[in-house]
């Protein structure tokens, strides 16, 4: 059986993980073109049936998604969760939540008698704070900035990397690779 490309792996997880096994949300969060198509074409595949029963009891988050998600919280805007009513006013949107996949950032909703609703946010300064950590920040040494897409777009690289050593290894290359995370600067 061939083993999955890095997309295919992507909708595994994401099919086992975030989407609750909706695989028109796992297509287009791995970012297929056409997910409504591609979703349940992909789950008809062989090599992709057998990374869901083999995943379906291990199924967790990596390292590197940990530092996504903080990354994804560090970075969140309240602007991204609002649109503007007939009236010319703010209201929460939604459907604009979920169509970019934003819930992991809400801390709160509320919905009111009157209609109305607010949202809470997940706090940023713990997220920046763990960040922080995590690349050794405040540790007295002169790094350059990084601005907090940079940082996502590294760890990103770094997962991308880190899925490649673990397929070779799945594999049995002779090959062993290391990945170690690469330091990054100050975030802005």
């Amino acid at each position: 059986m061939r083993s999955l490309t890095y997309r295919e792996r992507l909708f595994v997880d994401y099919y086992l993980g975030e989407s609750s096994e909706s695989a028109v949300d796992a297509a287009r969060r791995a970012w297929y073109p056409s997910p409504e198509e591609l979703g349940p074409r992909l789950l008809k595949k062989s090599a992709v049936q057998a990374a869901i029963a083999a995943g379906a009891g291990t199924a967790a988050i990596t390292p590197n998604e940990v530092l996504a998600r903080y990354a994804d919280i560090a970075a969140s805007d309240m602007r991204d969760f609002m649109a503007v009513d007939k009236n010319g006013g703010f209201k929460v949107d939604l459907k604009l939540i979920q169509q970019r996949n934003l819930g992991h950032l809400i801390k709160r909703a509320r919905i009111h008698k009157d209609g109305s609703q607010d949202i809470e946010l997940e706090p940023r300064l713990p997220a920046l704070a763990k960040l922080g950590e995590y690349f050794n920040l405040g540790k007295g040494e002169a790094e350059p900035q990084v601005t907090l897409d940079e940082l996502a777009k590294n760890l990103r690289a770094q997962y991308e990397e880190w899925e490649r050593a673990e397929m070779q290894n799945r594999r049995g290359d002779d090959k062993t690779t290391e990945v170690v995370p690469q330091r990054a600067g100050a975030v802005q």
